[in-house]
């Protein structure tokens, strides 16, 4: 994966689990609203994903695509993703 692509997808993680962790502290808030905006956050977190997605494919960078193809199918079947460092190319 392409440096630009990894530190997209750690920025965005790292947005979605701190907008999580914030609303898990705040306790006035009802659980039916938390629930709301936890999935609002992990719509615009799909969003973002899908972006990086398509910017690799109009680049050309099948192996960026394929990588980001696949935090997103974890990230689909209901497996959240982690900050990590991805494999970078040279």
């Amino acid at each position: 994966m392409q440096p630009a692509y990894a530190t997209l997808i750690n920025e965005l993680v790292q947005e979605y689990h701190t907008k999580r962790a914030n609303l898990r502290a705040a306790t006035a808030t009802p659980p039916e609203l938390q629930q709301q905006l936890d999935d609002d956050y992990a719509y615009w977190l799909s969003i973002g994903l899908e972006d990086a997605l398509e910017d690799a494919y109009a680049a050309g960078d099948i192996d960026s695509a394929r990588q980001i193809d696949g935090i997103i199918r974890q990230f689909y079947t209901g497996h959240l993703p982690e900050q990590q460092v991805w494999q970078v190319a040279a």
